[in-house]
């Protein structure tokens, strides 16, 4: 019984990617000048990026219901089944509309997984469920690795917080914390919520999130996915340099955001993905 994948622009990969491991994309929309544009498909990531250099507030919007509909109907004039992976139902609705949609088009055919990932972390379990599937693994064992792959660990940091306040991902208390002079906060996903773990010195980023992945994956072979939203070349290259040197890395990739993510992160940001096979 073939199975088709489908997931939602959290996932920072690109339509390029999803078209070459042939998995579906639902958007999610972002609101940017008084007009409502489709993350990927009507906005680009440089678009947002510069309109947010240029002092617009983006704010998001799942996909509706409609939406996922369209893509599941097609999927399913291909696949026998489908298995719908999606960010965290803790920071968006997405996975809330996907169900929906599931219920109206083919209930016993399509399983809505919240991933409780956001961003790199998603990613790589959309990833994961693509090699797996080529090596034969049945819709079950995909299942109970991206329920173990949900505790896997999604350590970031933002340049200010104000972009996770104003679309309502964190209490504006945060960004007292990160709008410290000199400061930045060190986040991380956590049962699909996003907890404030530390400030670091702003230079001393990059370290402070390698620091944070070696003290979980020390001599243990890891998978890593650095995602940023045009950080400072030389924190990419830095955290990047910190755990080659210090991790036996099995598979690394760095990503550059979409626009999804970059409206609720705002310029700046950094972000490391890890999780061992077991």
């Amino acid at each position: 019984m073939e199975l088709g994948l489908i997931t939602d622009t959290a996932a920072d990969l690109s339509p390029k990617i999803l078209q070459e491991e042939a998995v579906g994309l639902v958007p999610i929309y972002v609101h940017l000048g008084g007009r409502r544009y489709k993350d990927w498909e009507e906005l680009t990531p440089d678009a947002l990026y510069q309109a947010i250099r240029a002092g617009a507030e983006p704010v998001t919007e799942p996909p509706g219901v409609e939406d996922f509909a369209e893509v599941y109907e097609r999927y399913l004039q291909v696949y026998d089944r489908i298995l719908s992976l999606h960010v965290s139902g803790e920071l968006s609705k997405t996975v809330e509309r996907a169900r929906e949609a599931a219920l109206k088009v083919a209930p016993t055919r399509i399983r809505v997984v919240d991933t409780g990932m956001v961003s790199a972390g998603l990613g790589a379990m959309v990833l994961r469920a693509v090699e797996m599937l080529r090596q034969g693994a049945e819709e079950e064992e995909v299942v109970r690795e991206m329920e173990r792959m949900k505790r896997s660990s999604l350590y970031f940091s933002v340049a200010d917080l104000s972009h996770l306040a104003r679309n309502g991902r964190l209490p504006r208390f945060g960004e007292v914390v990160g709008n410290l002079l000199g400061l930045r906060p060190i986040l991380r996903i956590e049962k699909g919520h996003i907890r404030f773990l530390k400030v670091a010195r702003e230079a001393a980023v990059p370290e402070a999130l390698a620091r944070l992945v070696l003290e979980e994956f020390r001599g243990k072979t890891a998978r890593i996915t650095i995602a940023h939203t045009d950080a400072k070349p030389e924190w990419v290259e830095g955290l990047k340099r910190g755990l080659e040197s210090a991790l036996r890395l099995e598979r690394g990739r760095i990503t550059r955001s979409g626009a999804t993510i970059a409206a609720n992160v705002g310029l700046g940001a950094l972000a490391v993905h890890a999780y061992a096979l077991e």
